[in-house]
């Protein structure tokens, strides 16, 4: 049995993603609509000491659509990305595939507690960026959609 799940984050680059589940294959680069990318505040997230500042998160925005990865993972490694996104929520969204194909995904988002504080304090490291960037050229996700934030 798998699931499918789509990664925004860091888990957009197979060697992160591949280190606590290895059973991750790409499906398709994809578009969430009906949100956006954001960073969390610094400070109060567990991910944030390892990254060295805001985490990825995704955010309801109508306005907005967030790309990234569609995997596909064995049920066995559910509970390897549920600890890795430990103080994230998970949550099940319909991602479109460039060819307009709709998939079923599990993702992860912060609580809106993360957000409080929204400013410069919240922008990630440039070692996590470099991931983010890594992952989405790797999968060629499309340059002028990323979904990266211009401000933050």
């Amino acid at each position: 049995m798998t699931f499918l799940y789509f990664a925004y984050g860091s888990n957009l680059l197979q060697q992160r993603l591949h280190m606590e589940n290895p059973s991750a294959r790409f499906v398709a680069v994809g578009e969430l609509k009906g949100h956006k990318l954001a960073f969390s505040c610094i400070g109060m997230n567990p991910s944030e000491i390892l990254w060295r500042g805001g985490a990825a998160s995704i955010r309801e925005d109508p306005n907005n659509s967030v790309w990234g990865c569609v995997w596909r993972l064995g049920n066995e490694h559910l509970q390897t990305l549920d600890r890795q996104e430990l103080v994230y929520d998970s949550k099940d969204v319909t991602v479109t595939s460039i060819d307009g194909r709709e998939y079923t995904c599990r993702t992860y988002q912060l609580p809106a507690c993360y957000f409080e504080d929204e400013g410069p304090n919240n922008r990630p490291s440039p070692m996590y960026l470099d991931i983010i960037i890594k992952g989405a050229i790797q999968n060629n996700l499309p340059q002028h959609v990323c979904g990266f934030p211009e401000n933050n």
